[in-house]
């Protein structure tokens, strides 16, 4: 079921107007206003893949940049051999990107920051339930990277359409969100 729908929300995605992306893209913008960003230091970003018309990141990195300076972004750079993502500080002035060999934007370079600093993950995903589960690529990184991350950490997924209505399978390796952005609301989940 779960590699059905993940193919499902990838033809849907892509099959987004420009125009319409961009409004739901500002949208989940405007829904992230909302949150009281100034209590988190260390936020973790992934950041888009725009050929398969992915949550603009971009975006949310000007908004913080102009309400939230003070916040100190970290992007993930990925290893694919081992399955893991190490945690680069990002600078808007100096971080150079690089795609990987799966269009994904990575810095080449950094300050690599401990994952016990970070107080918020950003996470891409597919589709997500009205319980906080979600159906991200398939490959699991982000599920390793959350569990080695405190327990407080906040895990937000962004999403450019409504939850399903009925639930995702879960696996035990599964690691729940504890809110999702759509361009119309916040969900709020329970732990």
């Amino acid at each position: 079921m779960k590699k059905t729908l993940r193919k499902d929300f990838l033809l849907k995605r892509e099959a987004l107007p420009k125009s319409e992306f961009w409004r739901m893209n500002n949208n989940i913008v405007e829904q992230l206003a909302k949150i009281e960003w100034n209590k988190y230091t260390f936020v973790h970003l992934f950041l888009p893949i725009r050929e398969r018309k992915e949550v603009d990141t971009f975006e949310i990195i000007s908004f913080f940049k102009e309400h939230y300076p003070e916040i100190n972004l970290v992007i993930p750079r990925t290893d694919f051999m081992q399955k893991r993502m190490e945690n680069v500080l990002f600078d808007h002035e100096r971080t150079i990107l690089q795609k990987n060999r799966f269009h994904i934007p990575e810095p080449v370079f950094g300050e690599i920051i401990p994952v016990e600093k970070i107080d918020a993950v950003f996470i891409p995903l597919l589709a997500f339930d009205l319980e906080g589960n979600r159906i991200g690529y398939g490959g699991g990184f982000y599920d390793r990277f959350l569990v080695t991350c405190r327990k407080d950490v906040f895990k937000v997924g962004l999403s450019l359409f409504d939850p399903l209505p009925d639930l995702i399978e879960k696996e035990p390796f599964d690691v729940n969100l504890d809110a999702c952005i759509t361009p119309h609301q916040i969900f709020y989940f329970k732990s």
